[in-house]
């Protein structure tokens, strides 16, 4: 008569969230989806789908297969599969993408590139090593 619960997430199930009016700084490495609704400052790497809301904000490096975007984006974003860019968000900073949607309204300061097909589990090894100097500004790497 009881439901049986499991306490297991799958990862298709399980979405790491950053809720409005929350600062998080830092680095942020998953194989499961994110959403922002706060602001985050640093690095994302992320096998799965990125999200930013209408409020979000993220400033730094992102790495991810999806990225969908209402809010604002400063820095460097690098998208394996599809970037939705919807009427709201703003993106300032290199853009590199495998396929790329806009609405009408998006705004983009930068430069975007076509990605060279680079796999999302090649690409969290790749970021291993890389961090970025926030205080120099976004877009300092140091090794």
């Amino acid at each position: 008569m009881g439901r049986h619960r499991s306490s297991e997430v799958n990862i298709e199930q399980g979405i790491n969230r950053i809720v409005e009016g929350t600062l998080v700084e830092g680095t942020i490495r998953s194989e499961g989806s994110i959403r922002i609704d706060g602001q985050f400052v640093g690095d994302i790497h992320t096998t799965g789908r990125l999200v930013i809301g209408a409020k979000g904000r993220v400033e730094g490096r992102v790495d991810c297969q999806d990225c969908e975007s209402e809010g604002i984006v400063v820095g460097h974003l690098r998208v394996i599969g599809l970037l939705s860019l919807k009427a709201s968000s703003g993106v300032e900073g290199e853009i590199r993408y495998g396929r790329m949607s806009v609405e009408a309204g998006a705004k983009i300061e930068g430069v975007c590139k076509l990605d060279d097909g680079v796999k999302p589990s090649e690409l969290m090894a790749e970021t291993q090593m890389m961090s970025v100097d926030h205080e120099n500004g976004p877009l300092q790497q140091t090794a």
